[in-house]
């Protein structure tokens, strides 16, 4: 008798402890997860505040070179073919800048958050993100079409010639908060 009172000591004993475990490591790892998510969220108030400068940077140069644009007529490129060129390169480096910034943005930005704000900025995030690089891809297509049309003017003129833009990051319109919209697409509809 004494035998099962000891094997049923021990039993519950080692129950309580296995319980008691259990609790211990729920708790350990609910804190850890919250210490994560804490972090991803401060993360994602410094990331969005670089990816919002790359952003305003990029649509201050696409403001520019459409401003020329519009005032310049096909011949007149052939007086500044070298800025022409870098124009649509420092416009695919500020694009470049955007996707680089919206890395850990992208990462992130997959969850949803108990805090209304980072959800906000996440929301904001995506939109901003999809906005950006249709609207880059708006802007290669139509500028390359007035390249074309340049250069075989400049061919039959003798005249230097200038290089079409290039789409680095995505080929294709993007729909990246998948509202089945593609915003930034309509420029180039428009043009």
């Amino acid at each position: 008798m004494k035998k099962k009172t000891i094997i049923k000591i021990l039993v519950i004993t080692i129950i309580l402890f296995l319980i008691a475990f259990g609790v211990y490591t729920f708790i350990n790892s609910f804190k850890e997860d919250k210490e994560i998510t804490k972090e991803k969220m401060e993360e994602i108030i410094q990331k969005y505040e670089k990816f919002s400068e790359s952003v305003l940077t990029f649509a201050k140069g696409r403001d520019y070179i459409y401003n020329l644009r519009e005032n310049t007529y096909l011949e007149e490129y052939s007086k500044n073919t070298e800025n022409w060129n870098k124009l649509i390169k420092d416009h695919q480096k500020n694009i470049e800048n955007v996707e680089k910034n919206s890395k850990t943005l992208k990462e992130n930005c997959q969850f949803k958050y108990a805090d209304p704000n980072i959800n906000s900025k996440c929301t904001v995030f995506k939109s901003t993100y999809e906005a950006a690089m249709n609207y880059y891809i708006s802007d290669i297509k139509s500028y390359n079409k007035s390249v074309k049309e340049y250069n075989e003017w400049a061919k039959t003129n003798n005249k230097k010639t200038l290089n079409k833009g290039k789409l680095t990051i995505y080929k294709n319109y993007i729909d990246y908060d998948k509202d089945k919209e593609y915003f930034g697409k309509e420029e180039e509809e428009n043009e």
